[in-house]
């Protein structure tokens, strides 16, 4: 497990995006880590040098969400349509075209503990599955009452 370092100095300053990033999630193995912005775009960076590995293109609108699946193979990411797109966690390329998966803004995505199923929240308040195999739906949407889900997690 990773140790907290006691400063307030930066240890190093990733930039690449054209605009403010919003989310930003690391992989398993600690090594990189993936950035999701308003402009659009995904960046992969080496957590060790700090170089953007790899700029991701494919959404219409600001990303607003990121989950790495625990096993690293894949990266779920959605954005202000209501759009998520799955990319390959080694090469960055898009699994799937975009699937739309809600009517507004997706604020949260996460993956089951094994990797079949992608939870994924939305400002529409509601909670939907999918089957990480053939990208569908799975069941009924969960529907939150007079609310907004702002997160989604397994434990």
């Amino acid at each position: 497990m990773s140790e907290l370092i006691p400063s307030t100095t930066p240890i190093r300053t990733f930039e690449d995006h054209e605009r403010g990033i919003n989310v930003v999630a690391v992989f398993p193995d600690e090594r990189r880590m993936i950035t999701g912005s308003d402009d659009t775009t995904l960046r992969l960076w080496d957590l060790e040098t700090g170089n953007a590995l790899m700029k991701m293109e494919g959404h219409s609108s600001e990303v607003r969400a990121l989950a790495i699946s625990r096993d690293g193979k894949v990266i779920a990411s959605s954005d202000e349509n209501g759009e998520v797109i799955a990319w390959h966690g080694e090469t960055g390329e898009s699994i799937v075209q975009p699937i739309k998966a809600h009517l507004r803004d997706i604020t949260s995505v996460d993956f089951s503990p094994d990797g079949t199923v992608l939870a994924i929240g939305s400002y529409d308040g509601r909670v939907k599955f999918w089957c990480t195999k053939t990208w569908q739906m799975q069941g009924d949407p969960i529907k939150c009452r007079h609310s907004l889900v702002f997160c989604v997690r397994y434990s």
